[in-house]
C-alpha cells in the first residue's frame, strides 16, 4: 500500500468517556491532541494545558513566546470535554456543549473576525449544542447534537463542504449533512464524517461537497481524515483518490486511529503501531525510515489508551495519565529543550501524582528518654504515609509509623531500644542509615549524637 502523504495535521478530537520531573506538579491527562508544532492535553480536572510552538498564539496562555513546558490555557482550567489541535490554532469543547478556539485568525476561530486570539473565544452560534470538534489546517468543524456538521475557516479547496470556495468567519452547514452524523474528522484541505449508518463521506481537496468513500457505506465505527476503523476492528486507509485499501497487519484488534503525514493505530493490548512518513522519527521505531506497513512504537512507558498524530510528531496517552511523545517535538520531553526523538519520551508534568518525602536531618541528638527526633518534609501533592527505621552496625535501632500532610515539614520522634541508646552513648557519634518504606520511600545516612 503506498505511503499516505496527504497533509493532515490533526487527528479527530472526540468527547471524553468517563512521572513527574522533580519540583513540577503532576496531573493525570485524559485526552491529547497534537498539531503541527504544538500539543494540547485535557487534565483530569477538565482543564487544558498546551506546549510547543506559539507563533500564532495556539497555546492560548495569553503570551507570545513558545513554551517547552505545558501551560494552562486561559479560562479553561475546568469544564472541557474534548480538544482539537490544528496546524496553528486550537479548539476546545466545553461540558456545556460550547466551542472555544484560539490561535491563528483569518477564519478558523469562528468568532466572526479574522483576528488572531491569544486566549479562547466563543465560536459564533456554537455556545451550546455541540458534541464533537475537529481542527484542520486553517479550518474547523463541529458536530451538533442534532447530528449535523458545521465548518468554518479557510475554504480554498472546498474543505468547508458548503459548495463554494469562499472562506467563512462563522460556522456554515455542510451541504447534505444537517443530520445523521455521529463523528467528524478534519485535516489539511480535507474533512470527513461518519454517518449513523456506519458510512464515510469526505469533502475538500477540490471536492466542494461531501462524497461517499467507495466501499465504506457501512460497517465503520471510527474515522480520521484518511483512515477508517471497521466494526471488525480492522483498518482501511485512502489517499486523495478516496479509494480505501486494507492496511497490512491490521485486520483486527485495533481500537483507535490517528492520521497525519503518517498514521498510527492503537491495539487492544495497548501497543501502538505507526506507518507512513518518518523523516522526523514520528513513527517511534527508533529510525527515520519511511514505512509502508505498520511498525511497533518502541519503548512506550506504559499501556497506551489513546493516540494522536501531529504534523511531524506523535503522542500517546498512557493508562497512568502520563503522556509519551516522539518525533519532532517542541515540548518538555523530560527536559527543557526542543528535540527530535526517535522513541517515546515522557512529557513532564503528566501522570499519577506520587508521594515524595525528603529527610532533612543530618545530625540528630538523642534525648535521655531514647528519642531521636528526625525532621522530614512531605511533597506538595500526596500525603506521605509509611514507616521510618534507623539501622546501624547491622542492628535496628528503632522504628516508627507516620503520616504527614502534603507540603508539610514535621518532626518524627523515633524511640530507640535500650541497647541502641547504649551503642550511641559508647560511640558518641554513630553513623546511622535512615530508611523510609511503605507508601513513600527515602533513605539517608545521618549522625546520631549521644545525649
Amino acid at each position: 500500500m503506498p505511503v499516505i502523504r496527504l497533509l493532515i495535521v490533526v487527528a479527530l478530537a472526540v468527547p471524553l468517556s468517563a512521572g513527574a520531573s522533580s519540583g513540577r506538579t503532576v496531573v493525570p491527562a485524559e485526552a491529547i491532541a497534537a498539531g503541527l508544532g504544538h500539543t494540547c492535553a485535557i487534565t483530569s480536572a477538565g482543564g487544558v494545558k498546551c506546549w510547543g510552538s506559539n507563533g500564532h498564539d495556539e497555546l492560548g496562555n495569553g503570551q507570545t513566546g513558545d513554551s517547552l513546558t505545558p501551560v494552562d490555557v486561559v479560562g479553561l482550567q475546568t469544564g472541557v470535554t474534548a480538544i482539537a489541535a490544528g496546524i496553528r490554532h486550537s479548539c476546545a469543547l466545553t461540558s456545556g456543549g460550547g466551542v472555544k478556539c484560539w490561535g491563528y485568525g483569518r477564519g478558523p476561530l469562528g468568532d466572526g473576525t479574522s483576528e488572531r486570539r491569544h486566549t479562547p473565544v466563543d465560536v459564533s452560534g456554537l455556545t451550546s449544542g455541540v458534541t464533537a470538534v475537529a481542527a484542520g489546517n486553517d479550518d474547523s468543524c463541529a458536530l451538533t447534537s442534532a447530528g449535523g456538521v458545521k465548518c468554518w475557516g479557510s475554504n480554498f479547496r472546498g474543505q468547508l463542504g458548503d459548495g463554494t470556495t469562499a472562506d467563512r468567519l462563522v460556522p456554515a452547514d455542510v451541504v447534505g449533512l444537517t443530520g445523521g452524523v455521529k463523528a467528524i474528522a478534519a485535516g489539511s484541505l480535507f474533512s470527513c464524517a461518519l454517518t449513523a449508518a456506519g458510512g464515510v463521506e469526505c469533502w475538500g481537496s477540490g471536492r466542494l461537497l461531501p462524497v461517499d468513500v467507495p466501499g465504506l457505506g457501512s460497517g465503520v465505527i471510527a474515522i480520521t481524515p484518511s483512515c477508517a476503523l471497521t466494526s471488525g476492528s480492522g483498518v482501511k486507509c485512502w489517499g486523495r483518490d478516496l479509494v480505501p485499501a486494507d492496511v497490512p497487519g491490521l485486520s483486527s484488534g485495533v481500537t483507535a486511529l490517528a492520521s497525519s503525514w503518517h498514521s498510527c493505530a492503537l491495539l487492544s493490548t495497548g501497543v501502538v503501531k505507526c506507518w507512513g512518513l518518518n523523516d522526523h522519527g514520528q513513527l517511534g521505531d527508533g529510525t527515520t525510515t519511511d514505512r509502508v506497513t505498520p511498525v511497533d512504537v518502541v519503548g512506550l512507558h506504559g499501556r497506551a489508551t489513546a493516540i494522536s498524530a501531529g504534523g511531524f510528531q506523535s503522542c500517546a496517552l498512557l493508562s497512568t495519565g502520563a503522556v509519551d511523545c516522539w518525533g519532532a517535538v517542541s515540548g518538555p520531553l523530560g527536559g527543557d529543550s526542543q528535540s527530535i526523538v526517535l522513541r517515546p519520551v515522557p512529557v513532564a508534568g503528566f501522570g499519577t501524582a506520587k508521594a515524595s518525602l525528603s529527610i532533612v536531618s543530618r545530625s540528630v541528638r538523642v534525648t535521655p528518654r531514647r528519642v531521636a527526633p528526625l525532621v522530614v518534609r512531605c511533597g506538595a501533592q500526596v500525603l506521605c504515609r509509611g514507616r521510618i527505621t534507623l539501622n546501624a552496625r547491622g542492628t535496628r535501632l528503632g522504628s516508627r509509623a507516620f503520616a504527614i500532610a502534603t507540603d508539610a515539614v514535621e518532626v518524627i520522634r523515633v524511640k530507640l531500644t535500650p541497647r541502641a541508646l547504649r551503642t550511641v552513648t559508647r560511640a558518641k557519634r554513630l553513623s546511622t542509615r535512615v530508611a523510609v518504606t511503605g507508601g513513600v520511600t527515602a533513605t539517608r545516612t545521618i549522625k546520631l549524637v549521644a545525649p
